[in-house]
């Protein structure tokens, strides 16, 4: 659906700073490729007399072209850093759509992507609740007993407040998810030393269940899929590099420990 056309040089570059947010917040929130070209495609679509619209996306960079009076305006964006989290790419397609249909004139549609990204999502707190409880949940999955329960829901809860400290310290993901693994390991294994009876093995898989890669690879997958190859590649090999590193952090407690005894 298209709206009013673009009447100014002005308007045309609030356009190209509208598509290029709206996909950057995506970006860097988890969204595959084809999605993100996609949404920012539409959006720049939505002007009647906007023409020649390409959009190019890699895991990081955001290319955006179009014509107005004969002119190509051009606007790349970089996300240096990418998380999971749906809730903000939920926000954005909600937006892009609004926006598609004519809800917002141009700087409303600028302010409401400010919000999107000033909106601090769900608490910390209850985050790392979820982790705490998907370490718990996963543990009794696997065959574990009521304390392998309680010890993985108490393993789940440290790691991730550590891993997230690390990530808002700005460390990179592989060091980030090597001190997850690192951290996941060696409470469990200090849990043993007092109670010899603990799965270890239940409670180290259950706590790392938030951290594996799973939707990395499966955005990989998809990417592949769709045709972009390089940021499907790209993916699977962010996916191999964190299962890596929460194995070799995982393994190292373990390993010394075996020694010792």
């Amino acid at each position: 659906m298209t709206t009013e056309a673009i009447s100014s040089l002005d308007q045309a570059v609030i356009l190209s700073e509208i598509a290029s947010n709206a996909g950057a917040i995506m970006l860097a929130n988890g969204a595959e490729i084809y999605r993100v070209e996609d949404t920012v495609e539409r959006i720049i679509r939505s002007k009647k007399n906007i023409k020649d619209v390409d959009v190019y996306s890699t895991a990081n960079v955001i290319v955006l072209s179009f014509s107005f009076n004969q002119e190509i305006h051009t606007n790349i964006r970089r996300v240096k850093s990418r998380t999971f989290n749906l809730y903000y790419i939920n926000k954005v397609n909600s937006f892009s759509r609004e926006f598609v249909s004519g809800k917002y004139s141009l700087q409303e549609a600028l302010r409401e992507l400010n919000k999107i990204k000033a909106d601090p999502g769900y608490p910390l707190s209850y985050q790392i609740f979820g982790s705490a409880l998907s370490a718990a949940a996963f543990t009794i999955l696997l065959g574990g007993k009521i304390t392998d329960m309680l010890i993985s829901f108490l393993v789940g809860f440290i790691s991730y407040i550590v891993s997230f400290q690390f990530q808002e310290a700005k460390f990179g993901f592989f060091l980030v998810n090597f001190i997850a693994g690192l951290v996941v390991s060696l409470i469990t294994v200090t849990f043993r030393l007092f109670l010899p009876y603990i799965a270890v093995d239940k409670i180290v898989i259950g706590s790392m269940m938030a951290f594996l890669p799973g939707i990395t690879l499966t955005n990989a997958m998809r990417d592949l899929m769709s045709g972009d190859v390089t940021s499907g590649l790209t993916g699977a090999t962010t996916a191999i590099l964190v299962s890596t590193a929460l194995a070799l952090g995982v393994a190292m407690p373990i390993t010394i420990a075996t020694y010792i005894r």
